[in-house]
C-alpha cells in the first residue's frame, strides 16, 4: 500500500502528474484527483480553483460535485487551471469531435467560441475561456427572431449554470445572422450516422447556420427547439422592447412561457405566475409617459420590466387574458374595449398546448 498522510492537515502541496492532479502533506500523498473525472475547471475567486467532476447518474450514492482549493499566490491559479485544462479530457483535441462549428457570435458568454459536438457532450472553445456542456445537463433551447429582421438568437438552457469566475450562466446565449450559411462534415460513416441518428443528420449538413444548429442540438441532444406561437407586437414582432433595470432587451411571450434577452435571460413559466401588475397606465400617466412597465410576480420572486411602449398596453393585455393569467392594477377599459374579448376567439385548448417547436420554414 502507498504511504499516505494521515496527519489530517488542510493544507499541503499539489504535484502535476501523467494522469493525476496529487495533493501532497508532509511530503506524503494524500488524495489524488484523475484529469478524465474534471469535466470544467475555472476560477471563481482571486486565490481559488474550482473543479467540476463528472456525475454519475445511475448510482444513487453521494458524490462529489465540486472541490475548491485555495491558493496564497493569484497568479498560480491561472497557471495551474491553464495546465489542468490542457490535460484534462474537456480539452479533447478537436480531431476527435463529431462535428465543429468555427467563429459561432457568443452573446452569453459573449465572445467568438468555436462549438465542438462529441458522444455525450459538447465543448465551446474561445481565446480566454473554455466550457464543458454536457448533452444531460442542457434542459430546453429557444430559437428567437430578433425584431430588427436581420438576427435570430439562439437560447440554451442548462440544468447547471456554465461559470466564468464569480459569474454563473443559466443560458448560452449565440446569435446568427437569419441568412449566414454553414456547412459542416460529420465525422462519423454515414452507415453508423444512419444507424444512431436515422434520417435527422447526414454526412454533409449545410444551410442557413440557426438551421444548422438546430439540426445538430435536436439529433444529438435529443432537445426540443422553441420558438414563438401566434403572439405579435403593435410592429408585427414576436417580441416586445422592454429593459430590465440598466439592460435593454426583448422580452417574447411565447405559448406557455415568457423568455427575456439577452443579458440577463430570464425564463418565466405561465404557471408559476401568480400574477401580473400594469404600472404607470392611468389616463395621467399615459399622458406624460409613452411606456408603462409590466411586473410580474411568481412563486419564486418578482421581475419588473420597464420601458414598455404604451401601445403594446392593449395587445399585452389580450394576450394575458387569453392565457388566463391574473392581472392586477389594470384601469377600467372604455365599454367599446371591453368588447375585444368577444372577438378573440381562442381554442379552449390552446393553454394545454406546448410551446412551438422549430421548422426551419417559420423563420425564412
Amino acid at each position: 500500500m502507498a504511504n499516505l498522510s494521515a496527519k489530517g492537515w488542510s493544507w499541503g502541496e499539489y504535484q502535476l502528474n501523467e494522469n493525476q492532479l496529487q495533493f501532497l502533506v508532509d511530503k506524503k500523498s494524500c488524495f489524488n484527483i484523475n484529469y478524465k473525472d474534471i469535466i470544467n475547471c475555472s476560477v471563481p475567486g482571486k486565490n481559488e480553483i474550482a473543479f467540476e467532476f463528472q456525475q454519475n447518474d445511475a448510482t444513487e450514492d453521494d458524490i462529489l460535485c465540486e472541490m475548491r482549493i485555495y491558493l496564497p499566490e493569484a497568479d498560480s491559479c491561472e497557471a495551474l487551471t491553464k495546465e489542468i485544462s490542457e490535460r484534462s479530457e474537456f480539452r479533447s483535441s478537436s480531431v476527435d469531435a463529431l462535428v465543429t462549428l468555427y467563429d459561432l457570435p457568443m452573446i452569453v458568454p459573449r465572445g467568438k467560441y468555436s462549438l465542438d459536438m462529441f458522444q455525450n457532450f459538447m465543448r465551446l472553445h474561445g481565446k480566454t475561456h473554455n466550457y464543458k456542456i454536457m448533452y444531460k445537463n442542457v434542459t430546453k433551447a429557444f430559437l428567437l427572431p430578433k425584431p430588427d429582421g436581420i438576427h435570430i438568437a439562439m437560447v440554451i438552457g442548462l440544468d447547471t449554470p456554465i461559470r466564468q469566475g464569480n459569474t454563473v450562466y443559466p443560458f448560452v446565449v449565440m446569435q446568427f445572422s437569419k441568412d449566414s450559411q454553414e456547412s459542416v462534415t460529420f465525422n462519423m460513416p454515414a452507415e453508423e450516422i444512419k444507424r444512431n441518428f436515422g434520417d435527422e443528420l447526414t454526412q454533409t449538413i449545410e444551410g442557413k447556420s440557426f438551421d444548422v444548429m438546430s439540426k445538430l442540438l435536436k439529433a444529438m441532444v435529443k432537445t426540443m427547439i422553441i420558438v414563438p406561437g401566434n403572439f405579435k407586437s403593435k410592429n408585427d414582432n414576436n417580441a416586445i422592447k422592454c429593459s430590465v433595470k440598466a439592460s435593454e432587451g426583448h422580452l417574447y411571450p411565447l405559448q406557455k412561457s415568457f423568455i427575456f434577452i439577452n443579458k440577463p435571460v430570464i425564463y418565466i413559466k405561465f404557471e408559476e405566475i401568480r400574477y401580473i401588475e400594469f404600472a404607470r397606465i392611468s389616463d395621467e400617466s399615459m399622458a406624460t409617459n409613452r411606456s408603462f412597465d409590466l411586473n410580474v410576480c411568481t412563486k419564486n420572486g418578482n421581475f419588473q420590466f420597464t420601458g414598455v411602449d404604451r401601445e403594446e398596453y392593449q395587445i399585452m393585455l389580450e394576450f394575458l387574458q387569453k392565457k388566463k393569467i391574473q392581472v392586477r392594477n389594470v384601469e377600467e377599459e372604455p365599454k367599446e374595449a371591453d368588447s375585444s374579448d368577444d372577438n378573440m376567439d381562442v381554442d379552449e385548448d390552446e393553454d394545454d398546448e406546448d410551446d412551438d417547436s422549430f421548422n426551419a420554414s417559420d423563420l425564412d
